[in-house]
């Protein structure tokens, strides 16, 4: 099949679906951060939690958090679901449905590469936490069997959210895959662990471009250049850890 065939093939599909759907196009924005932990000694009886802590999760305030959930709120003043502290739930999460345009996690983040599905976001702490209910971390076999989206973006805002483990034929196992198999066009996520000023200020930019109208990945593009020409953040560590995956 020639490239052309192939383009007018996907975008024939792509219609169809929407014709199918009958739906308006999504528009909510969705949002959680800097979710309120409790003490690692806490967790020492929850298996996910322990293994979570000897991959290297840390349970810690991010207070430059909610500077990017700010900046994703103005994307849509008045239809943002914004969740911050305490509120921001594994519950809630699992509830996003197929209005969310984009999702956005600003949270700690980790991947197993043992076993990718595994690989999680940490959110509130349940208190009290019920037998057999949530413990506060999103797994990716979570998001794999609880999510379905129809969502333009997914953004990790977490560190090494865009690892995984390489499997013939599925490509790169763990948190993005995942998103990506729940109805997620695109995946913004990192490649290493991330500074939380710095990447709060990256969004923040992030975000400002794309309400300006631009795509995806020029807004990206323009807010990491943005951040290259600043003294204090020029250094790659704190500009090029994200990246876009899926539809650009």
């Amino acid at each position: 099949m020639k490239k052309k065939e192939f383009d007018d093939l996907v975008a024939s599909i792509r219609q169809a679906g929407k014709i199918r759907r009958g739906e308006r196009p999504a528009s909510r924005v969705v949002g959680f951060g800097d979710p309120a932990f409790a003490a690692p000694a806490s967790r020492s009886q929850d298996p996910a939690a322990t293994r979570a802590l000897k991959l290297g999760l840390r349970f810690g305030p991010l207070p430059a958090a909610r500077r990017e959930l700010e900046a994703l709120r103005s994307l849509a003043p008045d239809d943002a679901r914004i969740w911050l502290g305490a509120a921001a739930t594994e519950e809630r999460a699992k509830t996003v449905g197929r209005d969310a345009r984009i999702l956005h996690f600003a949270t700690h983040g980790f991947t197993d590469e043992e076993f990718p599905l595994e690989s999680g976001l940490a959110l509130s702490t349940p208190v009290p936490r019920s037998e057999g209910g949530d413990n506060g971390i999103l797994q990716a076999w979570e998001i794999f069997e609880s999510l379905r989206l129809d969502a333009d973006l997914v953004t990790l805002s977490a560190c090494q959210t865009g690892l995984g483990r390489e499997l013939a034929g599925e490509g790169l196992l763990g948190l993005t895959w995942a998103f990506q198999y729940a109805g997620a066009r695109s995946v913004l996520a990192s490649l290493w662990e991330v500074d939380d000023a710095s990447t709060a200020e990256l969004m923040r930019r992030f975000y400002g471009h794309l309400g300006r109208g631009l795509s995806k990945a020029e807004a990206l593009r323009l807010a990491q250049v943005e951040l290259l020409r600043r003294p204090s953040t020029s250094a790659p560590f704190f500009w090029a850890a994200f990246q876009l995956m899926g539809e650009w």
